[in-house]
C-alpha cells in the first residue's frame, strides 16, 4: 500500500489535515478549556472537526470522502491537538485562579 491510497496526496494531508486542522482542533481544545468543561467533551467536539476535514480533502482536492483510515487519522490528529490545547490551557487558568497549588 502506498501513501496515496492510505492518506491521499501527502502535500495536501500535511496542510489540510495537519495544518488547517490542528489550528481548528487547537481553538476547539481552548475554547473547552477556558469554560472550564470536562477533558471527554473533545471527542465529540473532535467528531465534527474529522468530519470537516475529510469534506475539505473530497469537495477542493477530489480524494474519497469515505476513506476510512484518513477519516481515523485525521480524528486523531484532532484528539492530541485537542488535548495539548485543552492541558495547556486549564494548566495556565488553574494556576491563575489557585496560585497557592503551585
Amino acid at each position: 500500500m502506498n501513501a496515496n491510497f492510505i492518506i491521499g496526496d501527502p502535500r495536501v494531508f500535511v496542510g489540510v489535515t495537519m495544518i488547517l486542522g490542528g489550528l481548528a482542533s487547537f481553538a476547539a481544545g481552548r475554547a473547552v478549556a477556558l469554560t472550564w468543561r470536562p477533558l471527554g467533551l473533545l471527542a465529540l467536539y473532535g467528531l465534527p472537526l474529522a468530519f470537516a476535514m475529510r469534506f475539505l480533502h473530497w469537495s477542493l482536492f477530489g480524494e474519497p470522502l469515505a476513506a476510512p483510515f484518513a477519516a481515523m487519522v485525521a480524528y486523531g490528529w484532532s484528539l492530541a491537538v485537542q488535548g495539548l490545547a485543552w492541558r495547556v490551557t486549564h494548566g495556565a487558568l488553574a494556576r491563575r485562579q489557585y496560585p497557592w497549588l503551585h
